[in-house]
């Protein structure tokens, strides 16, 4: 293994699973160049079809009627949390009931499952939304929840690789038998401004005011000038004023929504981060968990212990769950070792590694020992995961697979690069594999 770019090392992505020069290239340069498709938990591929053929679909509510209405939603350009916010003002219903089985990516062409409640199913049927196509409507009784897939299927071209496109292939055709770090990627904590983790540790050790300043002070290369000027005016005093706010862009919802509190109330910190959407202030205390994650994957694979084969003290959890929920997990220990890595070997289990939280277990390892190592260095406990005040910011924590494998991958030539495809369960970043393969500035990858 050798060592990640500059940037991945301060993310706790220390290291790359492969030896091999990186091929370079850039990633999204066009939507197409991105396809993902959602595999549903009973292995059903839901397929991109051609922009120019949806159109002439008719659309029906198939099945009888029930609480919910599933369709397959294919979107171009658009988070899915940004889709999501769209359905629910055209059907004008709750945000909350716009329900999917993972977030896809913005700057992609994706295909994922979506469910609504039954009462706009006419509704649906009438919509008309620019780079949205919604088809397969069905009524079910259960809506689609969280984790609700078996993963998804990736199908890339990236361009402008260093290497000629063969000696590529001779690079990517090495993954194949190769266990990857399966690290949570840098579009986890913003590329164009890797803060979140930060946000979120000042989050759960009730540090509101650092965590404001992250959130509206920390500056990017990737950012205008006037944007970065604002940020650090506002870094002298967190005073904001009208014509700061007029200055965001729209897409800044929550960085205006604290600045005007703050406008309001100043130096009121907590209020301000009480007025975020609860879904935003999770997702950024998720954000330092995976970061901690990464750092105890790093560690893990500095040591010398497998990211693959378990050893007494680890945790394994079933592979391909349905749903969300607790994880179905089975502890390592010396009687059970040899069968443990049976299952391991036949994939019915996989080896994890713990997303620190206040329910995390720590049984007497050398893991144990560098995690308490790695909780002393970021001055945090368990128990700061606890907040019984602010539920958005509790979190139990979990366990996470340790590695990936590629045993599906597909690579060839094409006129504009190397084209790829592969298949990863849910929990895995396309674009852990991808730097894996190109090796250079994670901006190439945004």
């Amino acid at each position: 293994m050798i060592d990640a770019h500059p940037l991945e090392k301060t993310l706790g992505m220390e290291l790359y699973s492969t030896d091999f020069p990186g091929i370079e290239g850039k990633l999204k340069t066009r939507f197409e160049d991105f396809v993902v498709e959602e595999i549903l938990a009973d292995g059903t591929i839901l397929c991109m079809h051609e922009w120019s053929e949806l159109n002439e679909i008719p659309l029906t509510v198939e099945g009888k009627s029930d609480r919910y209405v599933t369709f397959t939603l294919q979107k171009m350009g658009l988070s899915t949390m940004g889709v999501a916010n769209i359905l629910a003002s055209s059907l004008r219903i709750s945000r909350n009931h716009i329900t999917y089985a993972g977030l896809k990516d913005k700057r992609a062409i994706t295909v994922q499952s979506m469910s609504v409640p039954a009462k706009v199913a006419e509704s649906l049927l009438t919509l008309r939304l620019s780079r949205i196509n919604i088809r397969d409507i069905h009524y079910t009784r259960h809506p689609v929840r969280i984790g609700d897939l078996w993963g998804n299927r990736f199908t890339i071209l990236l361009r402008d690789i260093t290497p000629d496109c063969k000696r590529a292939i001779e690079s990517v055709n090495q993954l194949h038998e190769t266990p990857l770090l399966n690290y949570f990627g840098v579009q986890r904590f913003g590329i164009v401004r890797p803060n979140t983790h930060l946000v979120g540790k000042a989050l759960i050790k009730r540090d509101f005011e650092r965590a404001i300043r992250a959130i509206l002070t920390t500056t990017s290369e990737y950012e205008s000038e006037e944007l970065t000027n604002i940020r650090l005016e506002l870094s002298e005093n967190l005073l904001p004023t009208p014509k700061m706010i007029e200055s965001l862009p729209e897409d800044m919802g929550y960085e205006k929504i604290v600045l005007k509190e703050l406008m309001k109330h100043p130096n009121d910190y907590q209020r301000a981060v009480e007025k975020i959407t609860p879904r935003i202030l999770t997702l950024q205390v998720h954000a330092f968990q995976s970061y901690l994650f990464n750092r105890i994957l790093s560690k893990r694979a500095k040591e010398g212990l497998s990211v693959n084969t378990p050893e007494v003290g680890d945790f394994l959890i079933k592979l391909d769950e349905p749903h969300s929920g607790r994880d179905t997990w089975l502890y390592v220990t010396e009687s059970t070792l040899e069968e443990r890595c049976q299952q391991v070997e036949s994939e019915e289990y996989g080896l994890a590694l713990p997303i620190l939280g206040y329910s995390t277990r720590m049984p007497p390892t050398q893991q144990s020992d560098f995690i308490r190592q790695i909780l002393i260095d970021e001055e945090i406990e368990l128990a700061d995961f606890r907040n019984a005040k602010m539920k958005s910011l509790d979190s139990p924590g979990g366990l996470h697979l340790a590695s990936i494998r590629l045993p599906d991958l597909e690579s060839s030539c094409s006129d504009e690069g190397l084209l790829m495809r592969f298949s990863l369960r849910k929990g895995s970043y396309a674009t852990v594999v991808m730097r894996e393969i190109m090796k250079n500035h994670p901006i190439n990858r945004v």
